[in-house]
């Protein structure tokens, strides 16, 4: 079916004038006149009767110009859809994140999508990374915004490098240890360790106990109500930072950690509008993050 020849049956019955419905168009009278009448030779019907007065639908043409109209609102939704989705602005994206990236971009960034992006379907995925792998290349999810390291070695995926983030030691402002210096790894003994991830766990006391949770609220609570030793991202938890309520611990034997951040879809996959354009403005929080903590 010609979408535009319809546009030119509805011009020519909302006009009821051959010449004003072609003057409407942008094209001659009698190129008008050929596109209607080849719709009537190719179905076999009469759309129009002709007279002084004007041209009047006849009853099988008003059947088919409501059927048109119905065909072209279809027709001019579809492309307005189709430019929005081209510009990333509508359509659905879903992304997954690990418990460190969720709690760190995903309130400023479902804020920028809201303000800036209302007719885009935002779906997010917090999992663990063995998790998002899967969901991954089930196609549950377009691509994953997390840690580098559980995913690097992964076949079948491409993993992109956008960013680093520290990663610290926090206490409450209470703890034993807040307020002293020179500490080193077996200072931590008697503490506990909180944290997202058993790895982190690698060049820390054998002997210091564990709570791990993927949840970055409960962590936090946890901290905040404890004397648990939080391995976790100052950037995630500056307001508690600068409030006084968390305090960051320097270990003279264990070196700053800096976490790499990758963006990691299927390999061979392009990125739709939208998932490019949300993963811009998260890298873009990530550098916002990282330069609070410089």
């Amino acid at each position: 079916m010609d979408i535009l020849r319809l546009r030119h049956i509805l011009t020519v019955a909302q006009t009821r004038s051959f010449s004003r419905a072609a003057e409407q168009l942008n094209i001659t009278q009698p190129a008008l006149s050929r596109s209607i009448a080849a719709f009537e030779v190719r179905y076999g019907v009469r759309l129009f009767d002709r007279s002084r007065s004007g041209v009047m639908p006849t009853a099988i043409g008003r059947q088919i110009i409501d059927q048109a109209r119905d065909l072209v609102g279809l027709a001019s939704g579809m492309d307005r859809d189709l430019r929005l989705l081209a510009r990333g602005e509508a359509g659905e994206v879903a992304i997954g994140f690990g418990p460190l990236m969720a709690s760190l971009l995903l309130p400023d960034l479902g804020a920028y999508v809201q303000r800036t992006r209302p007719g885009l379907l935002l779906r997010t995925m917090i999992r663990t990374p063995d998790q998002l792998v899967q969901a991954l290349m089930d196609d549950q999810i377009e691509l994953i915004f997390g840690n580098s390291w559980p995913l690097a070695d992964v076949q079948g995926l491409s993993v992109q490098m956008v960013g680093a983030i520290e990663v610290g030691l926090l206490v409450r402002s209470g703890h034993p240890l807040a307020a002293r210096t020179g500490l080193g790894r077996a200072d931590l003994g008697p503490f506990a360790i909180a944290s997202a991830s058993d790895l982190v766990l690698a060049g820390l006391p054998d002997m210091t106990g564990a709570f791990i949770c993927d949840n970055f609220h409960i962590l936090r609570d946890l901290t905040l109500r404890s004397d648990a030793v939080w391995v976790g991202v100052p950037a995630a938890a500056q307001a508690d930072i600068a409030a006084g309520a968390l305090v960051m611990l320097d270990l003279v034997d264990r070196p700053p950690i800096q976490s790499e951040i990758a963006l990691v879809r299927r390999a061979g996959r392009s990125l739709s509008p939208a998932a490019i354009a949300v993963t811009d403005e998260a890298r873009r929080l990530l550098a916002q993050a990282a330069d609070r903590l410089s």
